[in-house]
């Protein structure tokens, strides 16, 4: 079976870094692409003009599995995609975008896309348990939500599944705790 991917193109389309949106289908996406550091919005409910209007105003492509989404837009760049799960729907965007995503891996929040800055660790001395103080030196912050983020076994899974899902589109990504 031949797989499609729907794109209309528009003039918005350039070098600059992707800006995307996510459908209410593929919020699953839109974390691990948050991960990844790409610019990913996602709202669960969120009505198809809206997403559309949104897209438009703040120069983001559409990513989705509604083809009827697809064709409401045919002045913006969409992308239908044809996976059913999240681990595939990241290797077809690794697929799509291989020439055109930068990946900077943890800088920004997986939970509301803000960008994340490094903060000095007596800030958040009240804020992570006392086990993670004592043994983590470096801490990071979303500027939107102010969620604390430290460095911990989940990461080592997470670029783990990276590299399995991702192949070469993931060697040398740079880490937001990259010593370099």
């Amino acid at each position: 079976m031949r797989k499609l991917t729907f794109v209309f193109y528009s003039d918005t389309m350039n070098d600059a870094p992707l800006r995307l949106f996510c459908d209410e289908q593929l919020g699953k996406l839109a974390r691990w692409l948050r991960i990844l550091g790409i610019d990913t919005e996602y709202e669960k409910e969120i009505d198809d003009e809206e997403l559309i209007n949104r897209s438009r105003t703040e120069g983001r492509l559409i990513l989705t599995r509604d083809r009827g989404l697809a064709e409401k837009a045919p002045d913006l760049e969409v992308h239908c995609l044809q996976e059913n799960y999240p681990a595939l729907q990241l290797q077809e965007f690794a697929r799509l975008f291989r020439d055109r995503a930068t990946i900077r891996l943890f800088t920004r929040c997986a939970v509301c896309n803000g960008e994340i800055e490094e903060i000095d660790k007596a800030f958040v001395k009240e804020k992570v348990p006392p086990f993670v103080y004592k043994t983590q030196e470096k801490f990071t912050r979303c500027i939107s939500c102010g969620r604390i983020y430290w460095k911990a076994t989940h990461r080592d899974r997470i670029e783990f599944q990276l590299r399995e899902l991702l192949g070469e589109f993931y060697t040398g990504a740079k880490t937001n705790y990259d010593t370099s």
